[in-house]
């Protein structure tokens, strides 16, 4: 069989058949030789060919030639085949004695394989030592690959020192002579200043070099720098060029990056669709990320038809491969019931591996099982503990959870100030429920001194963000003018907000306004429309306001049982003015059997939570021996609490018995107050 070979006598080109012109140097003319003509190096360079065309068993026999020829550049070469199976089943074994017969005669490269099986555990006990002595041996003869790896060894004091200057030393020393993945970990040690001063623009050079060479690594790295515009002006589109670049050779990194950036519209359309296809690209190399990305394009419809169950599929592989962020949301799937079996257990165990992995969001939803009890025993001070471990890392919704378990003691003493620490820093990061409850602290000098301006301050941010209960607290606040100037027309816009989006009391203080006229053309069909909506979510207030509707015929149609049965939602979630209209018609009769008894029992609840009009009522009825035995003194102790909060018929009540008069109860007040909230 004849070959031809570059005429060029520094090429040394071999191919089987006759090229138009020589790749390697470009020449257009070309020797006939036979096999008995070539040299060590030919049959290497064959070999190398039959390699990059996935001819496995030519290249073994190429490099055989070369063996034969007493060639370490071909024995070493041959020793590759048995450690990746090239051409020949994988022996591992076999490819350390191969390379360990080349590096016997001072064969750097195989050395430096060799170093590479011992650091690995290939086809050798793992042993960093001897891979160390190796590289040592390797870097001291100027092979570059010898030094970068001698410089990883320092990185993570594998059988060497750990000193990230001195790995700094190799990799400049390999990177200077081109060698690209030293290239690439000498700028990633300058972007975070490991072993060297931070220098990012000398970080961005060295990423160059290694990616200008084809290095998908530092190809990846460059796009990041791009994306984040460090060391470089900031560019979307450079940013997608590079990471194009390396997501093409198949590098998972770069293919979750470039996904994002699809998904995102950043330097590229917005397109879902080559998102996943990119994501299920390096999630099909077992890429943990690439497994986490695709299960939230099922989750959530990204890309392809939402499918919670293949969702879950896809959360165990990237589980199983360890991802915690992956941990935390199979947990979420089966505290949720979601894809799975609802498992709140499973859920726990799941939420506490991502805690371990140190994932935030797992450390606050663990926190919230123990504060649950759910999958777990009820523990204030377990979820208190978790909060804060995810709290003190920055995590927004472990920092309030936190602060709230501050404000109410559980878990930890209770402390005003330190709840409000912790509010203010979720606030600081602009997270809604965070400034909603900086809002509340300030109006109410909670842990802060009272300021009714800082607290509109908080709420205007929370309410701009769609936070609907800051939407609400802001609409009392221009209801009533604290902290701003009155303004009912302002009031209604802000309730409507909140109402739009589900808020109760939203719902509830909206119905006021068109109950009372203020700020919207007064109308009680719209107030007993809002008031119902809020009431069937359960909002006590709302049952009570509803209940006065039905009582009246305000926008509804008359119906006093159906008031009683409102007010008694409301008062049984111990709503004062439910109470005390409900004791209004048990000594009324009106929608429910007349008795003083019940009377009594639910004016005295509503007493308890120092309503005027139930400690008159009640009072009346101590004075008068309805429901319970006379007692005139106790009768003035009710009458003058109630007097105190300027209830005129108290006050009444109370010059007439210090006349010793006697006058038969006079009619009482049946309306209630409007909403307000905050």
């Amino acid at each position: 069989m004849e070959y031809y070979r570059c005429e060029n006598p520094d090429c040394g080109f071999v191919a089987e058949a006759e090229p138009d012109f020589c790749p390697r140097c470009g020449g257009t003319f070309f020797n006939a030789v036979t096999e008995e003509e070539l040299t060590a190096a030919n049959w290497v360079s064959l070999g190398n060919d039959a390699v990059d065309d996935a001819r496995g068993t030519d290249a073994l026999a190429c490099y055989q030639r070369a063996v034969a020829m007493d060639d370490p550049l071909g024995l070493t070469n041959l020793a590759w085949c048995f450690e990746a199976g090239v051409g020949v089943p994988a022996d591992p074994r076999q490819a350390v004695l191969l390379y360990a017969q080349a590096a016997a005669r001072d064969y750097i490269p195989a050395l430096t394989n060799l170093g590479y099986c011992y650091a690995n555990g290939i086809g050798v006990e793992q042993d960093d030592a001897k891979a160390a002595e190796c590289f040592q041996k390797g870097a001291a003869q100027g092979f570059p690959r010898a030094q970068f790896l001698l410089g990883e060894a320092h990185s993570r004091g594998a059988g060497v020192e750990l000193d990230d200057a001195e790995a700094v030393k190799w990799y400049r020393s390999a990177a200077w002579l081109g060698y690209p993945p030293a290239q690439t970990e000498l700028g990633r040690c300058m972007e975070f200043g490991a072993g060297t001063p931070k220098d990012l623009e000398q970080a961005v050079r060295w990423y160059r070099a290694a990616a200008e060479q084809g290095h998908a690594p530092g190809q990846c790295c460059l796009g990041f720098l791009y994306e984040i515009g460090q060391g470089v002006e900031q560019s979307w589109a450079d940013a997608v060029r590079w990471y194009r670049a390396a997501a093409e050779q198949g590098y998972p990194r770069a293919q979750c990056n470039l996904a994002w950036c699809y998904e995102h519209g950043k330097g590229v359309e917005k397109d879902l669709k080559s998102a996943l296809s990119w994501y299920r690209a390096a999630a099909d190399q077992g890429y943990p990320r690439g497994l986490f990305a695709v299960a939230r394009a099922y989750d959530y419809g990204n890309g392809v038809e939402q499918d919670q169950a293949e969702a879950c599929r896809w959360y165990q592989k990237a589980v199983d491969a360890g991802s915690a962020a992956a941990m935390c949301d199979l947990g979420v799937c089966y505290e949720r019931g979601e894809g799975v079996p609802r498992d709140y257990e499973k859920a726990a165990k799941l939420y506490r591996r991502a805690a371990d992995a140190g994932n935030l969001a797992g450390q606050c939803n663990l926190g919230y099982l123990y504060e649950c009890g759910r999958g777990v025993e009820q523990s204030w001070e377990e979820a208190a503990k978790w909060y804060r471990a995810a709290a003190v890392k920055g995590f927004a919704r472990a920092q309030c959870n936190l602060a709230w378990c501050y404000e109410h003691g559980k878990g930890v003493e209770r402390n005003l100030k330190r709840a409000a620490h912790w509010y203010r820093q979720a606030a600081d990061q602009e997270d809604p429920r965070g400034m909603y409850c900086m809002g509340v602290c300030c109006k109410r000098g909670r842990g802060v001194e009272q300021d009714w301006a800082e607290a509109v301050r908080w709420y205007e941010k929370a309410a701009d963000a769609g936070y609907a209960a800051a939407q609400c607290n802001l609409g009392v606040c221009y209801e009533h003018g604290e902290g701003v100037e009155e303004d009912l027309c302002k009031a209604a816009e802000l309730y409507r907000a909140a109402a739009e989006q589900g808020d109760p009391a939203g719902q509830c203080n909206l119905g006021y306004l068109y109950e009372s006229g203020k700020g919207v053309p007064q109308s009680w069909e719209e107030a007993a429309k809002w008031y119902k909506v809020s009431a069937d979510a359960g909002y006590a207030r709302a049952r009570c306001n509803l209940g006065v509707c039905c009582e009246f015929g305000h926008g509804v149609e008359k119906n006093v049982k159906k008031a009683a049965e409102l007010y008694r939602q409301a008062a049984e979630q111990g709503d004062r003015t439910g109470q005390c209209n409900l004791g209004y018609l048990y000594e009324t009769g009106v929608g429910v059997t007349k008795s003083w008894k019940e009377a009594v029992l639910w004016y005295r609840k509503a007493a308890e939570h120092e309503l005027p009009r139930a400690q008159y009522n009640l009072a009346w009825c101590y004075e008068n021996g309805r429901g319970v035995e006379k007692d005139r003194d106790r009768a003035l102790e009710l009458y003058r609490k109630a007097a105190e909060q300027d209830y005129a018929d108290a006050q009444k009540a109370l010059a007439r018995l210090s006349c010793s008069g006697r006058e038969k109860k006079s009619g009482f007040f049946k309306g209630f107050f409007g909403g307000r909230k905050g």
